[in-house]
């Protein structure tokens, strides 16, 4: 039975929405400060023609006017920093669908070898006389994978696929180093034309790419390896699991692993391809909610 589930990292899409909101509101301080400025409104203009003795107005009053400058400068100030949380609300919502979207796209089409079935894919390869992608052993890993996601390498048997799992002590669940330069490079390529336009400077948008993909890798390591009963990364392989290792008891790395294990649970693993960064899979049609392991049968 499926049971169908809000994913809790659903609201990131949501910070497109507010971002761009608190992006259009950063206008307000700025044309609050209209009736402060120095030029004269005209209910100013008539109160000084209808002043007795030319009264001056409070406007002209040094205190007055050093008051409403400083005024104006703070308000200012607020509308900056709005602007800036603005733009960066709505930043972080281009980075995180982006690399959404990227994993989304490897697992499906590179990992389940789903780019085999694509008739452009299809007609390059009859164009240029190539052989079908043969995947990176992934397929192999979900063939192994139990409904209560331990391994059985006997399930490989006679598979020369198989092989470089066999060559790897973490059987390809881990997020290696190189997988990690790859994933800044395309992040880099898709996100940065869009932060770029909404005012992030290169080095921002490299130094930010680059943490969330660590970030992105952390999880991972932490996470996959572990549910299938496998070690710890070492920094040697990839970004080490240690660091977030405390956090597989919580709410957030529990759903993650439901997520995940749903994908392997539901026909033809089709379905849930997002790990760490679900919202794809909810954006295109394929999120298939959580899916409890097997009851065992009683003899």
């Amino acid at each position: 039975m499926v049971r169908r589930s809000p994913s809790m990292l659903r609201a990131a899409p949501l910070l497109l929405a507010a971002g761009a909101v608190l992006g259009s509101f950063s206008a307000l301080p700025s044309a609050f400060l209209q009736g402060f400025s120095g030029s004269p409104t005209p209910s100013s203009q008539n109160s000084r023609a209808l002043s007795p003795r030319g009264t001056q107005s409070s406007a002209g009053r040094p205190g007055a006017s050093t008051s409403r400058r400083a005024f104006g400068e703070a308000a200012e100030a607020a509308s900056a920093m709005v602007e800036l949380f603005g733009r960066g609300m709505v930043g972080l919502g281009v980075l995180y669908t982006a690399m959404s979207m990227e994993e989304y796209v490897y697992h499906r089409y590179f990992q389940h070898l789903g780019m085999n079935k694509l008739d452009f894919s299809r007609a390059v390869r009859t164009q240029l006389s190539l052989s079908t992608y043969k995947g990176d052993g992934h397929v192999e890993h979900h063939r192994e994978t139990l409904d209560d996601m331990t391994l059985d390498p006997r399930e490989n048997e006679n598979n020369n696929n198989a092989l470089m799992l066999d060559a790897d002590p973490l059987r390809g669940t881990a997020f290696p180093w190189v997988a990690t330069l790859y994933m800044t490079t395309s992040t880099l390529l898709v996100a940065y034309l869009p932060l770029s336009f909404l005012g992030w400077s290169s080095a921002v948008i490299v130094g930010v790419v680059v943490a969330a993909v660590l970030l992105h890798a952390l999880v991972w390591n932490a996470l996959h390896p572990a549910m299938h009963g496998l070690p710890d990364v070492p920094i040697t392989t990839g970004v080490p699991s240690a660091p977030l290792a405390g956090l597989r008891d919580s709410a957030l790395f529990a759903h993650l692993r439901n997520y995940h294990a749903a994908h392997h649970r539901i026909e033809g693993s089709h379905g849930n391809y997002n790990v760490c960064c679900p919202m794809f899979d909810e954006l295109v049609g394929t999120y298939v909610g959580e899916i409890p392991a097997k009851q065992p049968q009683v003899a």
